[in-house]
Order: C-alpha cells, then structure tokens, then sequence
C-alpha cells in the first residue's frame, strides 16, 4: 500500500478535463499557471504531480467553464476507451467482471494516491475507490468524474439489462453528480471515496470495449509513483538553477516543504541528497554520449563556472569529468 505521504498522479491522465474546457472555447492557461504547471507538462508521461495539485487544477477548469458538474459531464462525452486507465484494462477483457479486476491492476500504475477494490456478494457487487491522502483541495470533479464513468462502463455493457433502481452510488461529494443522473440513487456518506453498487449478474455482461489497436500508455514496466520518483520527475527541467531548494520542488509536487520531508524521511533520505543523485546521473549521461562540451553539461545542470561543476562531479563520482569520458569512450572502443 502506498505511503500515507505519497499520493500521485500521472499529469497526463487530466487531458480528456483540458480537451473537454478547450472544446468549450476555454483559456486553460490560468487554471495551470495558478498551479505553478504548463500544458506541455501533460505531454509527459511519466510526469507525476500531488493529487493535491490534480484536484485543484480539474476543480479550477469546472470554474473556468463555469459548469459544477464538470467532471461528471467529461466522463458522459470523452472517448474514454482510448484513455490509459480504461485502454489498458480493456484491452483483453471480455465482461465487465474482468474489466474491473483489470482495472484495479491498472490504476497502480497511474496512482497511488487511491486504491480500488471490487467485492462480491451473493445479492451485490461493490466497485469501490478510497482515497489514501487527505488534501486541501477537495476531489470534487474527480468524484463526479469517476462516477459517471463507472455508471457509463455499466450500463452500456449491460444494455437491456440495465436498471437504474438496482444501482446504488455512495460517495461524500453528491453535488458533483445532477440530480437523477442516470436514473441512479445516490447517497451521501462521511466515507473517504467512492462506492457502486450493483447486481453481481451484471459482472458477466459481455463489455464490448474496443480499445485502440497497439495503444502503448507510455508508461514503464515497472512504474514507480513513490515520493522519489516524483520529485526526480519534477525536479529535472528545473536543474539550470543551481540555487534550486526543497521548497521550489516542494511547489511543483503540490506539497507543502514539511509534507514533502517527511515523506522523503520514510525513504531514508532528503531533498538535497536526491538532487545531488539526480545531477550526478544526468552528468553521467551526457558525458557518455560525447555530444555536449563538459563547460554544456555543466551549466545544464546549473554550473556556470566549469571548475565549480569539476570539482562537483569528482567528489561524486571520484573521477573529473574528462576522466570519466574517456574510460567510457575506451569501453566502447
């Protein structure tokens, strides 16, 4: 289980929220300026942000559009079955059943800021989403989001079957669903994310999901969205500043300096060390490719004097930089 201090999101998975603001004739830039983001960080796949920061920036969009069912109303019209989460579970699943157990492998390794479950009684199935971090910024949109998407999922593979009176949607945010969505009875709760509830029948509905053919989710085998992970990610395109501090790559995360620490104390180590770390292995990196002058790779990593990032790079690796070109240039040879 995730780390109660971790809780990330893959930056990309907002992309159907901007599409659907931008198709609404929408600037999008404030509500990712305020977040201290620009759109093209969505271009990256690996990029991982706070769920802090996620739910700020969908809530932020659903003011711009000026539309308090925002998410509920993106999860009715995009093409979700060439959305990561939904494209990868749907890929080789026959029935809604084994979509949902699909699923909850998947979200792993877009989140871990939630974790999914599916239980199986004789007279009711339950799909439910709990939330493994408490933020500032309340996951409105994002609740409203995943409960349309989920009923959609359900009624369209249940077809004839379907029947609104025998689904129940439990969640602490109803405001972010119109009043007889669907048909649906939903409930508030005090509970920490989302429940549906409905006919276990209903598992065996053929799915039907057409998923796009060789679709890739850009994502690595073996993802890691851990705390490390995200603040490597977040820290790398501001590198140029050798002044870069904790708190600056606290705010890209979204996270408070002391949240961010504490976090990292629980992975035994600290901001300072994992920028040193990161630098040394994107020193190693171009210095392996003979493509930049070592004064380049220097101030690319925020060394404006060449003999400060020398003196850097041998204190870490034990050999200058010269040096530690050449070995690597004699191995290939």
């Amino acid at each position: 289980m995730p780390l109660s201090t971790d809780g990330f999101i893959r930056l990309a998975l907002v992309m159907p929220f901007v599409q659907h603001a931008e198709n609404q004739h929408v600037d999008v830039r404030p509500a990712f300026e305020s977040l201290g983001l620009s759109k093209d960080m969505l271009r990256d796949p690996k990029m991982a942000v706070h769920a802090e920061v996620v739910y700020g920036l969908v809530n932020d969009l659903a003011v711009l559009v000026g539309d308090p069912y925002f998410g509920c109303h993106v999860a009715e019209q995009f093409d979700f079955a060439n959305w990561p989460p939904i494209a990868e579970a749907g890929r080789n699943s026959r029935t809604v059943g084994e979509f949902l157990c699909s699923l909850m492998m998947q979200v792993p390794r877009e989140s871990s800021s939630v974790r999914h479950a599916l239980t199986i009684e004789a007279d009711c199935a339950t799909y439910s989403v709990t939330r493994l971090v408490k933020t500032q910024n309340q996951p409105l949109q994002i609740e409203g989001f995943g409960a349309a998407l989920y009923l959609r999922l359900i009624q369209g593979a249940t077809s004839d079957a379907w029947d609104p009176a025998k689904v129940r949607v439990y969640t602490p945010f109803p405001q972010a669903v119109p009043r007889g969505h669907m048909g649906i009875r939903l409930i508030k709760t005090d509970g920490t994310g989302l429940e549906i509830k409905f006919p276990p029948a209903w598992l065996h509905a053929a799915l039907g999901l057409k998923t796009a053919i060789g679709y890739e989710n850009g994502s690595t085998k073996d993802p890691d969205l851990s705390i490390v992970a995200a603040l490597r990610s977040a820290a790398r395109p501001l590198l140029m500043n050798r002044e870069l501090s904790a708190e600056d790559v606290a705010q890209k995360l979204g996270l408070d300096k002391k949240r961010m620490e504490a976090a990292l104390r629980m992975q035994n180590t600290t901001a300072a060390r994992e920028l040193k770390k990161l630098r040394i292995e994107l020193a190693k990196a171009a210095l392996s490719d003979n493509q930049q002058t070592i004064g380049m790779i220097g101030r690319s990593l925020g060394y404006a004097d060449q003999s400060h990032f020398t003196r850097f790079f041998k204190s870490q690796a034990g050999v200058s930089p010269s040096d530690f070109r050449r070995k690597v240039k004699a191995k290939v040879q």
